[in-house]
């Protein structure tokens, strides 16, 4: 049976190149690097949505078919967590950014300061989306997942306005707390002190002006890419539920929603039945991890070090199949090398007619080195005629002297 989606298999090639980049990505020290946390994190679940996404797109190609349950309960919650956390982790960059340009050290001084600002951002990163994506999910949740075909298994809202409240908000709310409260003071104090900003990155060895404008470059892609499409997910949402249920309620109530609580499967055709705007938000919603996850790759999987990382991988997998370094060519064995006599060493004192010959060392003494430095004397006191001057002549006829040539 063919795929529904027309543009099958792209969406899960996608999915899958784009988590192993961000498994190289995680691979290298500037990531995993403690003041880093946020973007440890925003890769890390990109990374795991990613895969899931992927494999999800091939699992349900062609069908809707309710299938792998304990599958699908994981999977479920994990996306609804990742739909949490992705604007979380930019809301904890853009504090980390705020940190640096006010200037306080990236290793905080004291243990209690350290130990706060570090459990705030586990408090970010973690608490608030467990339980966003646990209990408050349960409470909106009519079926135990849903199953959306070409897509696969995914979570399931009554949507209602708690649910959008609850859920969906996120979205939109984290975006403009970065927007609003940090992104204008890491922008103006950033201008103002721009001279001792990079004075504080150059002196700090954990964190370069390069790194530094690498994740604010990401801040402002995340940025870009969550707000405007958690908007118009909401309104795309609120018209859908509305033309639907004729109005939309604030609550359905916990009775409602969880009287038939079985998984419920939902056609292609319905998907993409809201008209061109539903088509949209349908493609747009699902290629936005993938695309966040290539401008991340971007960003920090095609750096020297990131370069360095991926060779020191290709080796020690190379060395578990047994594959070592390569070998230098062997060069040719030498040949045996034969010592003759060898002739008098010349130092270049010899006369015109010893040089000719060959046939006497040198063999100086006190006396003789004394000798030579007397003719040195004469012939400098004495001005030069030429190259054939008489004082150079003296000079070599002392010097053959002191060699003891006749």
């Amino acid at each position: 049976m063919a795929a529904v989606d027309p543009t099958y298999p792209l969406y899960p090639t996608g999915c899958i190149l784009a988590s192993a980049m961000l498994l190289l990505v995680l691979l290298t020290s500037f990531v995993r690097q403690s003041w880093n946390f946020g973007v440890a994190f925003l890769c890390f679940w990109l990374f795991v949505e990613t895969l899931i996404e992927g494999i999800n797109a091939i699992i349900w190609s062609d069908n809707a078919d309710i299938k792998l349950y304990v599958y699908c309960d994981i999977i479920s919650h994990v996306q609804m967590f990742a739909s949490v956390v992705k604007p979380m982790a930019t809301l904890i960059i853009m504090r980390r950014l705020y940190l640096i340009t006010s200037l306080q050290s990236v290793k905080l001084p004291s243990k209690a300061e350290k130990r706060r600002d570090l459990a705030v951002e586990w408090i970010l990163g973690l608490v608030i989306p467990l339980i966003i994506a646990g209990p408050l999910y349960y409470v909106v949740q009519p079926h135990r997942f849903e199953v959306d075909e070409g897509l696969g298994c995914t979570n399931s809202t009554d949507g209602s306005i708690l649910s959008i409240l609850l859920l969906y908000s996120w979205s939109v709310i984290l975006p403009m707390i970065s927007i609003t409260v940090y992104y204008p003071r890491v922008a103006l104090i950033f201008y103002r002190q721009n001279r001792d900003i990079n004075r504080f990155l150059h002196s700090n060895h954990s964190v370069s002006r390069t790194n530094y404008l690498r994740i604010l470059a990401l801040a402002h892609i995340d940025i870009l890419f969550t707000l405007p499409i958690g908007i118009a997910n909401i309104v795309l949402s609120v018209r859908w539920f509305s033309s639907l249920y004729g109005s939309l309620p604030f609550y359905f109530g916990w009775t409602q929603d969880h009287s038939d609580w079985e998984p419920v499967s939902i056609p292609y055709t319905v998907l993409v039945a809201a008209g061109p705007s539903g088509a949209a938000e349908y493609y747009v919603i699902q290629w936005l991890s993938p695309v966040l996850a290539f401008a991340i790759f971007g960003l920090f999987g095609l750096t020297s070090e990131a370069r360095a990382s991926y060779w020191s991988i290709i080796c020690v997998i190379g060395t578990l199949f047994g594959l070592g370094p390569m070998q230098r060519r062997e060069d040719p064995p030498l040949r045996d090398m034969e010592f003759g006599h060898a002739g008098p060493l010349s130092l270049g004192f010899e006369t015109k007619e010893d040089a000719v010959c060959g046939t006497r060392e040198r063999r100086g003494s006190d006396s003789d080195e004394g000798e030579i430095e007397e003719a040195r004397r004469t012939s400098s006191d004495t001005p030069h005629a030429g190259h054939h001057s008489p004082n150079r002549e003296a000079f070599r006829v002392k010097t053959v002297g002191a060699s003891g040539v006749a």
